[in-house]
């Protein structure tokens, strides 16, 4: 992504629902034992211009993160935003962070609670993602209580 972005090569375009639906199918295989309930819900024809492997392990990661924390429930919204762009949502119930919490947990190597696994660079690589694609990623206080991660990409 990162050769791909610096030439201005990237031209993949990724069709939003069916790869959100293959990650929730892998995902609820994941936590099952959980009890997770993984909703997904997109805008029809919702294209993102990039290539889908970028798009997977943007979208991956955050939902993955929502499920570990979650308390039982894990909403993925994509829709259409602004001009030529789209904002996929993950909000989950589990017990959010705090602002100071969020800034921190974006950058690489940044574990804020060692009970859970991962390495910390899951964030960060979304956010170095995003800013190849000239988009954006922030997290933010969640309506449900837990967290809301907002992904702002380019629209094909």
């Amino acid at each position: 992504a990162r050769v791909a972005a610096r030439s201005g090569v990237i031209g993949g375009v990724t069709e939003v629902e069916p790869t959100l639906m293959a990650l929730k199918r892998a995902l609820d295989r994941i936590y099952d034992d959980k009890g997770i309930a993984l909703t997904v819900s997109a805008d029809t024809g919702l294209k993102f211009q990039g290539e889908k492997q970028d798009f997977e392990e943007m979208t991956g990661n955050l939902i993955d993160n929502a499920c570990k924390w979650a308390e039982g429930e894990v909403a993925v919204t994509a829709r259409r935003s602004g001009d030529g762009e789209i904002a996929v949502i993950v909000d989950d119930d589990g017990p959010g962070l705090t602002k100071a919490e969020r800034e921190r947990a974006v950058k690489r190597g940044q574990r804020l609670d060692e009970s859970k696994p991962g390495s910390g660079l899951g964030l960060s690589i979304v956010a170095d993602l995003a800013h190849l694609y000239k988009g954006r990623f922030e997290l933010e206080k969640g309506p449900k209580g837990g967290l809301r991660a907002r992904l702002t990409l380019p629209a094909a």
